[in-house]
């Protein structure tokens, strides 16, 4: 996989195969097996990790979290694109250009 890939709209974010993961209270905790860190996501963040299945595309998770909030869209747009950034430069979260369909 690229070190460095780029974020669209059109991306499908997918969790990476190195890490586990748990929710406890509403917080999700990450843990990346290859040096053992640990990652602690609040409510927003773990919508976005349950929605980074391969199969959402960018821009639905960024219409989900707007649904719930009060923040304007491009607010939210903006903050879930460098978080995104964020996971994906510690290789939590990979890009997928095309959904993620296990049985291809």
């Amino acid at each position: 996989m690229e070190a460095k890939q780029r974020i669209s709209l059109s991306s499908y974010p997918l969790r990476g195969i190195d890490s586990a993961s748990c929710v406890i209270d509403g917080q999700t905790l990450i843990v990346q097996s290859k040096d053992r860190r640990l990652f602690v996501l609040n409510a927003t963040g773990t919508k976005i990790w349950e929605l980074s299945d391969g199969k959402h595309e960018l821009r639905e998770i960024i219409k989900a979290l707007t649904a719930k909030s009060k923040k304007p869209e491009s607010q939210i747009r903006k903050e879930t694109e460098e978080f995104i950034k964020e996971l994906v430069e510690r290789e939590i979260l990979v890009l997928l250009k095309h959904p993620w369909d296990i049985a291809a």
